[in-house]
């Protein structure tokens, strides 16, 4: 078991709201937060779970250039099945499950008050990926798509209204274990990888 920090490099969606326009999210993405595999580099396992953990702020644009600035908590968990091409590499592909937790507002005010929104999302995709071991370092690629549900209240002058959508994903990441804090010893700082 090993855990990382992991960051998105890359995600590209698109939004469709109930009873509105459809919204194209900003290029402004981000996410940040920590990884758990039960087994990125062995050879005796087909299966592994991932458990990634984090925060990400996402900006979704309308074709008006008001943008819905929202930060939450996100949790994903990944089902991966594969196999080792060798004692350093892992090759995987699996089902993923996304939960999250979404909050905030627009960026431009609606007639004197800005847009506020408080709400939940769920996503099932697939991804795939590879685990390249380079000595102390692990090394982890991951491409995928998922279909998101989002729901939630939009309060505007304190009329409240629910506001629901879908969106599919395409995303791309790479995480690296040397990330990891290094622990404190009386020798000095080490890495927390064996060699």
């Amino acid at each position: 078991m090993e855990f990382w920090p992991h960051h998105m490099l890359f995600q590209l969606a698109e939004y469709d709201f109930a009873g509105a326009d459809e919204f194209d999210i900003d290029t402004d993405f981000f996410g940040i937060g920590f990884q758990f595999e039960t087994n990125p580099l062995s050879v005796n396992n087909v299966f592994s779970y991932r458990f990634q953990a984090g925060f990400e702020s996402r900006n979704i644009e309308d074709d008006d250039g008001a943008t819905l600035e929202l930060g939450g908590v996100v949790i994903n968990n990944t089902f991966a099945f594969g196999g080792n091409t060798s004692e350093k590499i892992r090759l995987w592909g699996g089902p993923q499950v996304l939960v999250g937790y979404f909050s905030g507002e627009t960026d431009k005010e609606y007639l004197g008050d800005k847009i506020s929104f408080l709400g939940a999302t769920f996503g099932l995709g697939a991804a795939g990926g590879a685990n390249f071991g380079l000595g102390k370092t692990i090394l982890t690629t991951t491409i995928g798509v998922r279909a998101l549900g989002f729901a939630g209240n939009a309060e505007w002058f304190d009329e409240e209204e629910g506001l629901s959508g879908t969106a599919t994903e395409f995303f791309l990441s790479v995480d690296s274990k040397s990330l990891l804090l290094l622990l404190a010893s009386p020798r000095g700082f080490e890495p927390l990888l064996p060699a």
